[in-house]
């Protein structure tokens, strides 16, 4: 939110969908997928993030059961995700790019425990704001920190990232997903992060996509399908099938249950 002398984000004052945040007449969320995953994702977002229509973290919400989202305030720390993080049936890591490789490397080879659940917490905001939230928060700074490596460069053109290994915060758990052979759960987050990113690019220019999407109908079908044809039957693009042979290669650290 706005406030305390905080610029407010470009175009906030347009009338919006509440949940896509997109114009009403280009809205998503007919294509919002309903994503299941083991996984949690506990967001912890600056205020500045909030009114951004930019933002994806929210697109992790909307899509992700058991998303948490907690604002970094720093003198109010968030006493919800204080909580968690003394659970015992959570698995915390903090996601930072100085974090530790291993670390996530380790997580993928070992055997999943029900009663222990990995949850990522990421933090959501620009470069700077994020170091500032994570050197002036003393509850971050026990938890584990782990990085990814991302296999391919941001594509989200909507905001400008420093160098191409800085991802928005849906890529960081897209790419989690899909290291974790979650590949039908990347798929549809990946499909849902295109659809919105284009539309909203081709909003700020003042049209309407000049074409719909390939993933619109599958995030359709997708929506239409899953209770009958099962969460894993979600028609993956090329590339990331082909990512998903590769995965499929050994079992899957996550069985549904």
């Amino acid at each position: 939110m706005a406030s305390e002398g905080r610029a407010a984000a470009r175009g906030y004052r347009l009338l919006r969908c509440p949940t896509c945040y997109l114009p009403p007449d280009v809205c998503i969320c007919a294509c919002t997928p309903t994503i299941h995953t083991q996984v949690q994702f506990w967001l912890l977002i600056h205020p500045d993030e909030y009114r951004k229509p930019t933002n994806t973290a929210r697109l992790i919400g909307a899509s992700i059961q058991h998303t948490r989202f907690f604002p970094w305030y720093r003198t109010a720390p968030p006493a919800g995700l204080i909580t968690l993080l003394r659970e015992r049936r959570f698995m915390p890591y903090l996601l930072v790019p100085q974090g530790d490789v291993t670390l996530f490397e380790r997580l993928r080879e070992r055997q999943w425990l029900p009663d222990r659940v990995p949850a990522f917490v990421l933090l959501d905001g620009t470069w700077s704001q994020s170091k500032k939230m994570l050197h002036r928060s003393p509850y971050l700074q026990d938890i584990p920190r782990m990085a990814i490596q991302p296999t391919t460069p941001s594509t989200y053109r909507l905001r400008c990232q420093r160098c191409p290994q800085h991802l928005s915060t849906v890529e960081v758990a897209i790419m989690l997903l899909e290291q974790l052979d979650e590949v039908t759960a990347s798929g549809v987050l990946r499909a849902y992060f295109r659809v919105f990113a284009e539309t909203a690019m081709a909003a700020r220019h003042g049209h309407p996509l000049t074409k719909p999407l390939p993933e619109m109908a599958q995030l359709l079908a997708y929506n239409s399908h899953r209770h009958t044809l099962g969460s894993n039957q979600f028609p993956l693009p090329a590339t990331a099938s082909a990512e998903g042979a590769q995965l499929n290669g050994r079992p899957s650290l996550w069985e549904r249950v």
